[in-house]
Order: C-alpha cells, then sequence, then structure tokens
C-alpha cells in the first residue's frame, strides 16, 4: 500500500504543474482517507462520497489543503461569500467558517471539494 501512494506521489510530482498542492493534499489526507475511505464505509459509494460524508471527521491539516485548492475556492466562492461574508481571508479563518458551516454549503461546493481530494488521492 505505502508503495503504491509513493508511485502515485512521485507520477503527481511529474505530471502536475502545481505540485505543491498535490503533495499537502496527499501528506495532509493519505492518513484520513485510509481510515475512513478504504474500503468505503457501508453506504456510501466512490471517495467522493465518503470524504462528503466525512469532512467534518477529517483531520484539520487536511481539511486545509483540500480547502485551498484552487477549483475549490473557485466552486465554494459563492457558498464562502454567503455564508462568511465579514471574514478576512488569512489566518485560516476560512477554513474554520468553512468547517462551521459545512453542512449549509450548496452540493456542487461538496462535491468539489469530494473531486478535489479524488483526484490528488485516488491511485487508480
Amino acid at each position: 500500500m505505502a508503495r503504491s501512494w509513493l508511485a502515485f506521489a512521485m507520477l503527481i510530482l511529474l505530471l502536475a504543474p502545481a505540485f505543491a498542492q498535490y503533495v499537502a493534499v496527499i501528506q495532509a489526507c493519505s492518513r484520513d482517507v485510509t481510515h475512513l475511505c478504504a474500503p468505503p464505509p457501508a453506504g456510501t459509494g466512490p471517495l467522493v462520497e465518503c470524504i462528503k460524508a466525512h469532512f467534518q471527521d477529517l483531520t484539520e491539516p487536511c481539511k486545509g489543503a483540500l480547502v485551498r485548492i484552487p477549483e475549490v475556492l473557485k466552486s465554494c466562492g459563492m457558498d464562502i461569500d454567503q455564508q462568511c461574508p465579514t471574514i478576512k481571508p488569512g489566518g485560516g479563518r476560512i477554513l474554520i467558517c468553512v468547517k462551521e458551516h459545512f453542512a449549509a454549503l450548496s452540493e456542487p461546493c461538496k462535491e468539489a471539494i469530494g473531486r478535489a481530494a479524488e483526484r490528488k488521492l485516488s491511485t487508480h
């Protein structure tokens, strides 16, 4: 298992233009995903659904890495504007607000978080 993660990480380093992001997600989330989503808990589907269902159970570094991915920020921008209108970016304040309001986020925003995790962590 560790070998496949290493191979995956090396592949991402070679192919991804913003490889630091990918590395951050892999480092922050691989243990969470292994614990919470492999094999997927009963009643859940692919990794996207598992991440959506267990976002609150992820470690703080994993949540932070996922929320900082540009496609997540793009998909969740309106949600962040609606749920966190007075929050100034920086110091993890947006992440705290997203965590506090995760249940109120739109389905497209939650999907973006799950898809980002799946793209960054999937070994397929």
